[in-house]
């Protein structure tokens, strides 16, 4: 019979791990970006998944910056 000694991936891990992800993903994305405009003239292009995130961006901008300014790390 094995025993189990507490739940290897609690709630409070994951949301841990999810934070971090989302964090590293935000800041990749930026950097990505950042990238891709200042390669803009040479022909640089997004994935049709970027396009999609950029474009809701864009679309809620007014929310997002309220939402931003609320936010802790403001």
């Amino acid at each position: 019979m094995r025993r189990v000694y507490g739940d290897p991936l609690s709630s409070e891990r994951m949301k841990g791990i999810r934070y971090a992800l989302r964090n590293f993903t935000a800041l990749s994305f930026k950097e990505h970006l950042r990238s891709q405009v200042e390669k803009a003239e040479s022909g640089a292009e997004l994935t049709p998944n970027e396009v999609e995130l950029v474009r809701f961006a864009a679309d809620r901008s007014e929310q997002l910056k309220k939402l931003a300014e609320r936010s802790p790390g403001n």
